[in-house]
């Protein structure tokens, strides 16, 4: 017996949404990232309806959980890449204490 054609359609995007949640391209920060984010959400609710494994509501849930998930996987993955060779500007781990303190200092000394 052979399965029918939106259960292979269903898997086929959940993989899909997969592949391109944990390997897929991280533009940067704006439409095509958000594009992108989309397009992903909208595989996982297709794949998880078309899968129909409970009934319709929970399988919108579901897959609308799992998208979320996928798109915030794919902001920490745009986070790492953006922020991996990025160093903190300030050399010295006191530096906003002490300019801090040099304020404090220079208002009380004035009156």
């Amino acid at each position: 017996m052979q399965p029918p054609p939106y259960l292979i359609l269903g898997v086929v995007c959940v993989i899909l949404g997969v592949l391109i949640t944990l390997g897929g391209p991280v533009p940067r920060a704006r439409l095509g990232h958000r594009l992108w984010d989309l397009l992903v959400l909208v595989l996982f609710i297709v794949g998880v309806i078309w899968i129909r494994y409970w009934d319709d509501l929970s399988n919108f849930g579901v897959g609308l959980i799992a998208g979320l998930v996928a798109i915030v996987i794919r902001d920490i993955r745009g986070f790492m890449v953006h922020f991996q060779r990025e160093a903190y500007g300030r050399g010295h781990r006191y530096y906003w204490y002490g300019r801090a303190h040099g304020w404090y200092r220079r208002r009380w000394n004035r009156y």
